[in-house]
C-alpha cells in the first residue's frame, strides 16, 4: 500500500514534469513557426505602410524608408516595375539582393500580377539556407503597377531556439532538483500531523479517551485535529457520564430488591401471622416495586427516544387538569418531604399535544424540584398566555444550578452534585426528547442559592 507521502511527491513530481514538457513543446516546437508568423505580419504591415505612401515620396525619401526597412529586420528588399526594371535593390550584412523576381515562377508570380501577397519558404542557391520570400504588389489606383519582394532570413529564429534549448535544459534540471526537495518537504510536512491522527484515533478505538493531538496548523489538518481532541473529550464525558448512570442504576435496583426480598423473607417467616406487620411490609414491597417500574420505563422510554421510534398521539387537552394531575400524586411525597407546592394556574387552557407525553414532562420537572429543594422550601407552578401559546414554569427554592453546569443538564446520564436522591440521570433528558418531538422551546433559568424555574411552551389547540 502507497503511503499517502508517496503518493503525494509522485504527484507533485508528474505535476513539475507536464510543466516542463509543456514549456519545451511551446518553446522548442512551436517557437519558429510563432516566430515568424509574427514576424511575417510585421514584415508585411511595414511594407503595406511604405507602398501606400509609393506616391507621395521622391526618390530620396523612398530609398531612407527602405534601407530603414531592411536594417530594422535584417532584409533585403527588391522594388520591381512591371516591365520588370528594379527601382530599387538592397540588402543588409550577407543578405545581398539575390534578383528574386527570377525565382519567383508560376502560379506565385500570378498571383502576384492579380494584386495578392504571397509568402513562401524558399533555399538560398548559393549557401543553402532557408528564408522567407513575401511578395506585395504595388498598387496605383487599384492597378498593379509593380512588385515589392521582401528576402527575411530564418537563421536567426534557429539561432534563438539552440539557445533556448540549453537554457531550458540548465532550467529543467534545477526546477527538477527543488521540485524533488519541495515537494519532499511538503509531503512530510502534510503526512505527519495525519500520523499523529492515525495514531490518537487507534489510541481512542482502543478506549484511551485521554489521548490529544498537539498541533498548531490552522488549517483543515488543524481543524480536522481539534475536532478530534473534542471528539475525545467528548466521549471520555460520555463514558463518564455511563459508568454513573450504571453505578446509579445499579444501586436503585439493588435498594429495591434488597427490600422487597428482606420483607418477604420476613412476611415468610417472622410477620406473616401478624396482621398489622405484614400490611405495612406489603405497602412496602408496592411501593419498592413501583420504584423498579419507574427505573425500567424511564430507561425503555429512552432507548425507545433514542431509536427515533417516539410516536406523538396529539390531541386537544386540558393542561390545568393535567397539572393538577401530577401535583396531586405528588401530594403525600412532598408532604413527607416537607416541601409545599402551590399551583398558580390561570383557568382551564385547552392545548395540542401528547397528554400521556406532557404529563411524564411535568411528571420528571416536578420530581426534579423536589429532588433539589430543601425541607420547608416550595415549588410554585405557574401558567402564561404568549400569544398563540401557553408557558408552563416549575420554580424551586433549592439551591441552584452552577452556571457552568447548566448546558449539560440536558444530556443523557447527567446530574449534578447537588442531587439529594440517587436516580438514573435521564429525567431532564426524556423530558428534552418529548418537548423536541413536539416541536415546542424550553429553557431553565437557575440563581445559585435562590432557585432554579424550568418552563417549556405548548401550542393553544385552536391554533
Amino acid at each position: 500500500m502507497k503511503s499517502i507521502a508517496h503518493k503525494l511527491w509522485t504527484g507533485m513530481m508528474l505535476l513539475v514534469i507536464v510543466v516542463l514538457v509543456l514549456l519545451w513543446f511551446f518553446q522548442i516546437v512551436f517557437l519558429e513557426k510563432f516566430y515568424i508568423n509574427q514576424r511575417l505580419n510585421e514584415v508585411k504591415n511595414r511594407g503595406f505602410s511604405i507602398l501606400k505612401e509609393f506616391d507621395n515620396l521622391d526618390r530620396e525619401e523612398l530609398e531612407y524608408h527602405l534601407d530603414s526597412f531592411i536594417y530594422d529586420y535584417n532584409s533585403s528588399v527588391e522594388l520591381i516595375d512591371m516591365e520588370g526594371k528594379v527601382i530599387y535593390s538592397n540588402g543588409q550584412g550577407n543578405q545581398r539582393p539575390m534578383m528574386l523576381y527570377n525565382q519567383i515562377k508560376g502560379s506565385l508570380l500570378k498571383e502576384l500580377l492579380k494584386g495578392e501577397v504571397i509568402t513562401t519558404k524558399m533555399v538560398h542557391p548559393r549557401f543553402n539556407s532557408e528564408y522567407m520570400a513575401i511578395g506585395i504588389p504595388l498598387l496605383v489606383e487599384d492597378k498593379v503597377q509593380g512588385i515589392f519582394l521582401i528576402n527575411m532570413p530564418l537563421v536567426p529564429v534557429e539561432d534563438t531556439a539552440d539557445i533556448l534549448k540549453g537554457q531550458l535544459l540548465y532550467i529543467s534540471i534545477i526546477l527538477f532538483l527543488i521540485a524533488i526537495i519541495i515537494s519532499f518537504i511538503i509531503s512530510k510536512s502534510l503526512t505527519k500531523p495525519l500520523l499523529k491522527i492515525t495514531k490518537a484515533t487507534g489510541q481512542i478505538a482502543k478506549g484511551n479517551l485521554s489521548v490529544k493531538i498537539e498541533t498548531n496548523s490552522k488549517d483543515e489538518i488543524g481543524e480536522l485535529s481539534e475536532k478530534i481532541n473534542y471528539l475525545a473529550k467528548e466521549l471520555s464525558k460520555i463514558e463518564n457520564l455511563r459508568k454513573d448512570f450504571i453505578a446509579n442504576v445499579s444501586h436503585e435496583l439493588r435498594t429495591p430488591l434488597s427490600l422487597i426480598r428482606g420483607y418477604a423473607e420476613t412476611i415468610k417467616d417472622v410477620s406473616g401471622s401478624n396482621k398489622d406487620k405484614r400490611e405495612n411490609q406489603l405497602e412496602i414491597i408496592i411501593d419498592e416495586t413501583k420504584r423498579l417500574s419507574e427505573i425500567v420505563d424511564d430507561i425503555l422510554d429512552f432507548s425507545q427516544m433514542q431509536s427515533g421510534k417516539l410516536v406523538l398521539n396529539k390531541e386537544s387537552f386540558d393542561i390545568n387538569a393535567t397539572i393538577l394531575s401530577v401535583v396531586n400524586k405528588y401530594e403525600i411525597f412532598s408532604e413527607q418531604l416537607g416541601i409545599k407546592v402551590i399551583c398558580d394556574c390561570l383557568p382551564s387552557i385547552l392545548v395540542n399535544g401528547d397528554e400521556v407525553r406532557i404529563e411524564q414532562v411535568l411528571t420528571n420537572l416536578i420530581n426534579n424540584a423536589l429532588n433539589y429543594s430543601e425541607k420547608g422550601g416550595k415549588i410554585n407552578i405557574k401558567t402564561e398566555k404568549k400569544e398563540k401559546k401557553v408557558r408552563i414554569f416549575i420554580s424551586d427554592t433549592g439551591k441552584g444550578i452552577d452556571e457552568t453546569e447548566i448546558k449539560y443538564i440536558w444530556d443523557k446520564y447527567y446530574k449534578t452534585e447537588k442531587s439529594k436522591r440517587i436516580g438514573t440521570g435521564l429525567g431532564l433528558a426524556i423530558v428534552k426528547n418529548i418537548l423536541d418531538a413536539h416541536g415546542n422551546k424550553y429553557g431553565v433559568k437557575s440563581i445559585e442559592g435562590k432557585g432554579t424555574t424550568f418552563w417549556f411552551e405548548l401550542k393553544l389547540s385552536q391554533f
